[in-house]
């Protein structure tokens, strides 16, 4: 039913060729559409509620806003890290900005770290700025830094941004 080409490699598509004259059944062409770059502002990547990720040693490393909506098993970072309600995340948040809203069992380290009402965390959070919403649940201990670069953003290194 399904076969495996023998060099593992997808076969390259190749280009249309259009004569030079118009055609009567030519398709005009549709524009381009252009993906966000991570670094452009308003970029998001999401991993959406149906996906479990795990990877032992696994790290998830966006440039923009990173939404997790499913499970992950490993450490996960960005410049804006969203825990979605139905989300999970096993391992270590390193973020500016980091809002919760599912749960988290690990370490969380954030400028900005914000547990909203349907959050569940268990473990430690270093922060610069700390809000609990009512309804929250946490255990563990906070963390604040006299100063943000000791806070360890950085996932790609392990050391200061």
């Amino acid at each position: 039913m399904f076969t495996r080409s023998p060099t593992g490699e997808p076969k390259k598509l190749e280009p249309l060729k259009s004569n030079s004259g118009p055609s009567l059944n030519a398709v005009p062409q549709q524009p381009q559409q252009r993906r966000a770059a991570p670094s452009e502002p308003g970029a998001k990547s999401v991993i959406g509620n149906d996906l479990k990720i795990i990877g032992q040693g696994l790290k998830i490393i966006s440039q923009g806003t990173l939404q997790v909506d499913g499970e992950v098993e490993g450490d996960v970072g960005g410049s804006e890290v969203i825990i979605g309600e139905k989300g999970k995340v096993t391992g270590t948040v390193a973020a500016e900005r980091v809002i919760v809203r599912g749960q988290i069992s690990g370490v969380i380290r954030g400028v900005t770290v914000t547990l909203q009402s349907s959050s569940r965390v268990e473990g430690d959070i270093h922060h610069m700025s700390l809000a609990i919403e009512q309804g929250a649940e946490f255990d563990g201990r906070c963390r604040r830094p006299a100063d943000a670069s000791e806070l360890n953003l950085n996932l790609e290194t392990g050391k200061p941004n």
